[in-house]
């Protein structure tokens, strides 16, 4: 006879990876100095790309957790609440480099945030 996991615990195990990385991007925008390239068009690659990862990982996370956990969800929810969880996390992310000395928020940055969600949500949809 199996034994089922209590539906908390599922739940903990399916989000668990989608808050440590959540904490990593926390813990990268405390930091008041990042690293960056001399090359001021490197830099923005480089700073621009970095945020199109994490969030476009941060989105699959998410998106993972969902389907594990809530797979009587329409198909639509299942990709909707991960992207709009992203996007809070975005905005919660720029308040929160506000109060960093040396970093500001920026608009453009959730901009930069929310193209790499979409980006894994478009491979997702096998649409890229």
């Amino acid at each position: 006879m199996s034994k089922k996991s209590h539906p908390v615990t599922k739940i903990i195990i399916a989000y668990t990876p989608a808050v440590i990385w959540a904490n990593l991007i926390f813990f990268l925008s405390a930091q008041e100095v990042l690293p960056s390239f001399t090359v001021s068009l490197h830099d923005f690659l480089f700073k621009k790309s970095a945020h199109m990862f994490v969030y476009g990982v941060l989105f699959f996370l998410l998106l993972r957790a969902m389907r594990q956990h809530s797979r009587n969800q329409s198909k639509f929810v299942q990709y909707a609440l991960p992207l709009f969880i992203t996007l809070v996390y975005a905005f919660i992310d720029e308040i929160h480099q506000s109060t960093v000395p040396g970093r500001y928020p920026t608009g453009r940055d959730i901009g930069y945030d929310m193209l790499g969600a979409t980006t894994v949500l478009l491979h997702q949809l096998k649409l890229l």
